[in-house]
């Protein structure tokens, strides 16, 4: 039948629609039959959960009904504690407020008052019928009796009294006077007969010397709760019921099961009804621990009832009473009559039938679904081949007719898309992604190349991005002329270029490929290609790392890392240079990552020490009272790692920060440890600071702080800088030393002569000390240009004001001469190699240089 049908396409959505409202139809009917069968377990189970989650939530409610008079009494406490006495007026008028305005719903607090010591009453009561707020006094003239107001106006008239009212004999009271915890006293009437029972919560006043003061009390109405329990039974014929703990009945859904009120025993304890007062009660209740909760069907007279109970406690645990619901369990054969069998084997043949024709739609719909959904996985990938044969539902023909026009846009689109990713659209030549995905890169090139062009950046920020772009282009351009044919370019990054030789290279070729490279770094502009401009021409600036190895797939990443590491190598400022990757360069990028590791665990574990080199005046050699502080690392890993080695690393990962900041605090504390031992009080310690540190916008807070916290002055530091810190931020650098110099601190130029020395930069930097490099002084003895330097190095500190520390001096006859030729202090190992600080020990006032030692 299927297939006479293909041959006219139907909608799909129809028969499906046509085909559930069938099958829904016929579940319905098999439904309501179902209902007719032994579903009992099935319907007592959900009633089951359904009556105990009604419960549960409706003693939840009341739990928090019984402490509304809680909260109501401690804040009466507060205010009492607050207030004057406990039998001021202002009490009073507290009472009366709490009520009116804290408490304003007349299902909550009917009443709230308080008892003094002394006998005094005095209650403000809410009537449930009209909600007017009135008060019940102590007669003033009248012993043992009670006034019952008509409204809490100071004018208002007595309406009634209760007589033989003698509070001392009052249980509740009595009990108040023996303990200090709060309670619930017996349920009683009203003083207002119209407001019926009462629930009282009872809370003994107690000062500070424990003498007892009154009691606050606050009532609710268990008529209240009957009222709430009647309004929320799940069924017109089921029963709740709060119990207290013996099992007596304070408040029911059911008035039969509540104590009649009775008008003459106002202010009396009212008789509540036990369980055990109603035999059905007590048969179904039989055993109920109100401490746990249960639900159970429990059977009576020959019926089923659902009895689900729950605790009821208040939050300071004085009630410990249950909610009860009883339901009756109605029986499913009850609702329904009997069925004949063959009602249900027509109805379940009907719906087997039905079932069939509807897998037979769904089976005639998804395989031509399927197969399409197996042809979108080529989308963009093979060209979209027409379905062999029709389709019964034209929804399906009309999604294959638009997955075959998507085909095509899709594959277009993947192409462009794939040119953006893969070509750079400045240069032309592949991009990182292009380079990795190039088949002709992996057979069998071993020689690959990576170009800075160290001139891109200052171009792009002198010139601009246009221009930069057009100077890249034009590089570029100009690299593919020169390299040979079969070269694979990429542009790696925005000034790094990536290229590949054909064949198999050796190292010899190398320099021949870096011969024609490098003639594009050169000074003169290179006009190999012009663009749209005639009179367009580039100078570059570059450098090169290349890498011998032949290049596959899996070590492709690898090649590209070496070449960069191998780029790293070479000088800063250097040009037309290019070094080759030796393991040797990744063995020492290990051992740097490895020295970091171990920087870091050394600065979390106090790995570090320091020591202290004296700084003499070579007209006297035998003391000082000058030393410079030195860093030593003896690393459990690595061992003795010289200043040298890890400072630079500092540097350049950024720790010196932190490692500068525990160098100034732990200098500072030496010092001062130093100079509580005998030390003279004006010792100047030298402190090298590094350029990366004097960027810190808290350097000189911090500097200051370590100063005056171990007691020092600021001209017993002396921070030494080499002329490296002007290239990074001069102007903000020449700030922080003058600041620091104007509060009495001092400036030393360290290793004057090895960097960037010049006129202009003593001019631009702030010092008190020169201190010549140690390559220029090991020198002094035999080479005239060294001497010559510290000549002119020894007058130009003079011209300046300043004194001059020759370092490095290892022997006597270099200490004499340097003194002869007018420097005025030197700092060696003739003199002291550095030692800890523990290790000088001063003699009034004096510390003695340890010569060689």
């Amino acid at each position: 039948m299927f297939r006479m049908l293909k041959t006219r396409s139907i909608s799909f959505a129809s028969t499906l629609i046509l085909s559930l409202m069938v099958c829904t139809v016929i579940m319905m009917l098999l439904f309501f039959f179902l209902q007719r069968r032994d579903i009992s377990s099935w319907y007592t189970e959900m009633a089951q959960k359904t009556l105990t989650q009604k419960s549960q939530y409706l003693s939840h409610r009341i739990d928090m009904y019984l402490n509304e008079p809680q909260r109501a009494a401690e804040l009466m406490s507060d205010l009492v504690n607050a207030s004057s006495g406990i039998d001021s007026p202002a009490v009073e008028q507290q009472l009366r407020h709490v009520l009116a305005h804290d408490f304003v719903s007349s299902d909550t607090i009917s009443r709230i008052g308080l008892a003094t010591a002394d006998g005094k009453y005095i209650a403000y009561e809410r009537d449930k019928t009209t909600g007017v707020i009135f008060p019940i006094k102590t007669s003033p003239t009248v012993r043992d009796r009670l006034d019952i107001y008509r409204s809490a106006s100071r004018d208002s008239d007595i309406v009634d009294h209760v007589e033989h009212y003698n509070i001392f004999s009052r249980h509740w009271f009595i009990k108040a006077m023996t303990q200090t915890r709060p309670f619930w006293s017996k349920n009683y009437y009203h003083m207002s007969t119209s407001n019926g029972q009462a629930m009282s919560w009872r809370m003994p006043l107690y000062d500070n010397s424990r003498a007892f003061q009154g009691v606050v009390f606050a009532d609710i109405n268990p008529t209240v709760i009957s009222k709430y329990l009647a309004n929320s039974a799940p069924t017109s014929d089921s029963t709740l019921l709060l119990l207290d703990d013996q099992q007596q009945i304070i408040s029911s859904s059911r008035a039969q099961y509540l104590a009649s009120a009775d008008e003459n025993h106002k202010g009396q304890h009212v008789k509540l009804h036990s369980i055990y007062t109603f035999p059905m009660l007590k048969s179904l209740l039989q055993g109920e621990n109100e401490l746990s909760a249960t639900s159970k069907v429990v059977t009576h007279n020959g019926k089923g009832y659902f009895v689900i109970t729950h605790p009821v406690r208040d939050r300071v645990g004085q009630f410990n009473g249950s909610l009860v619901l009883i339901a009756p369990n109605l029986h499913p054969y009850t609702l329904y009559k009997a069925s004949h069998f063959m009602t249900l084997f027509v109805l379940s043949a009907l719906a087997m039938f039905f079932m069939l024709v509807m897998i037979m739609l769904v089976r005639n719909f998804f395989h031509p679904l399927q197969r399409l959904v197996q042809k979108t996985r080529w989308l963009g990938k093979q060209s979209w081949e027409p379905a062999e044969q029709g389709t019964l539902f034209t929804e399906i023909a009309v999604l294959e007719e638009e997955l075959s026009k998507a085909s095509g846009l899709i594959t277009g689109m993947l192409d462009e898309q794939k040119q953006r990713i893969e070509k750079d659209k400045d240069t032309g030549v592949l991009t990182r992604e292009g380079f990795l995905n190039e088949p002709s890169l992996y057979d069998g090139r071993n020689l690959l190349v990576m170009i800075r062009v160290t001139n891109f950046r200052d171009m792009r920020s002198t010139l601009g991005h246009a221009y930069a772009r057009n100077f890249v282009r034009f590089f570029a351009q100009s690299l593919i002329q020169l390299a040979p044919a079969e070269s694979i370019f990429c542009r790696y990054s925005e000034d790094l270029f990536i290229v590949t030789f054909p064949g198999h290279n050796e190292q010899k070729d190398i320099d021949t490929y870096w011969g024609l490279i490098s003639s594009l770094f050169q000074d003169t502009p290179t006009r190999q290609i012009h663009d749209d401009r005639e009179d367009a021409s580039h100078v570059f600036t570059g450098q090169g790392g290349a890498v011998l190895e032949t290049i596959t797939r899996g070590n492709l990443v690898d090649c590209m890392m070496n070449a960069g590491l191998a780029l790293q190598q070479i000088r800063t400022g250097s040009n037309r240079e290019y070094v080759l990757f030796t393991p040797e360069m990744r063995e020492s990028e290990l051992n740097n990552i490895r020295m970091f590791q171990a920087l870091r665990e050394a600065l979390q574990n106090n790995g570090f020490h320091l020591v202290l080199q004296p700084i003499v005046e070579l007209d006297n050699t035998d003391t000082f009272t000058e030393g410079e502080c030195l860093i030593r690392w003896q690393s459990a890993e690595l061992g003795f790692v010289p200043p040298d080695v890890f400072i630079g690393l500092a540097e350049r990962t950024g720790t010196i920060i932190r490692l500068g900041r525990w160098i100034i605090e732990e200098a500072c504390r030496e010092l001062a440890a130093f100079i509580a031992r005998g030390a003279p009080e004006d010792f100047k310690l030298h402190i090298n600071i590094s350029a990366v540190q004097l960027q810190q916008t808290d350097f000189s807070s911090h500097l200051l702080t370590c100063i005056q916290h171990n007691g020092l002055i600021n001209s017993n530091i002396c921070l030494e800088i080499t002329e490296s810190v002007l290239l990074q931020n001069s102007k903000k650098v020449i700030e922080t030393l003058n600041y620091l110099r104007r509060l009495g601190l001092s400036v030393a130029i360290d290793d004057f002569g090895s960097g960037y020395s010049s006129l202009s930069y003593l001019h631009l930097l702030p010092f008190d000390c020169l201190k010549i490099d140690r390559d220029f002084v090991k020198g002094v003895l035999d080479d005239h240009k060294s001497e010559a330097i510290i000549s002119s190095v020894i007058m130009l500190s003079q011209s300046f004001g300043v004194p001059l520390v020759a370092e490095g001096i290892e022997t006597v006859e270099m200490g004499e001469k340097l003194e002869s030729m007018g420097c005025v202090k030197a700092q060696g190992y003739y003199y002291s190699r550095p030692q800890l600080f523990s290790a000088w020990v001063p003699q009034d006032g004096v510390i003695t240089v340890k010569a060689n030692g």
